[in-house]
């Protein structure tokens, strides 16, 4: 009797107690991790309310916020990129490549731009870059529900950078 062994050893379901996480709908996922990721918009637009340039973070709340808000914008390129590179279809695909570069270098840019132009900067990019990925979603290249995910965290960003943008342009410079 001859004992075959696997050469590929099995192992166990992940579990919470290993640290990972079950697989599961990326939807649903995507739904909690998009709506954390709106937290810090809304705490630091809430802030810049509140107190306006009389925070007294004030230099440090609007270089955290513009740099986040750049942060993000890249972050959404960067799906475009991954998107794009599932889909080898040869001028589709340098285009979105292309195209896909141009949130981070929006994003960079916002951060070289005087405050509070920048803020409105960014939510251009917020607003372009979630057309764009309606778009995406209508013609197959993202999935269906990535739309409704990308409207609803689109218009919390805006509201937050243009609220943002209001309290700063009307309050006078210190």
């Amino acid at each position: 009797m001859t004992e075959t062994i696997d050469p590929a050893p099995r192992s166990a379901p992940p579990s919470a107690a290993d640290g990972d996480v079950p697989p599961g709908p990326p939807e649903r996922t995507a739904w909690i991790l998009g709506l954390a990721g709106l937290v810090p918009f809304v705490l630091m637009t809430a802030a810049l309310l509140y107190a306006g340039r009389a925070f007294i973070a004030y230099d440090f709340l609007i270089l955290a916020l513009s740099g986040y808000g750049a942060a993000i914008l890249s972050f959404l390129g960067g799906i475009r990129w991954g998107a794009a590179i599932e889909r080898p279809d040869g001028l589709h695909t340098r285009r979105a490549l292309v195209g896909s570069v141009l949130p981070s270098l929006l994003g960079w840019a916002m951060l070289l731009v005087p405050v509070p132009y920048n803020l409105a900067g960014l939510a251009l990019g917020f607003a372009l870059q979630g057309l764009w990925d309606v778009r995406a979603t209508r013609s197959g290249a993202l999935p269906p529900w990535f739309a409704t995910l990308r409207i609803a965290l689109t218009v919390v960003v805006m509201l937050c950078l243009a609220a943002s943008f209001a309290v700063l342009f009307l309050s006078p410079a210190a």
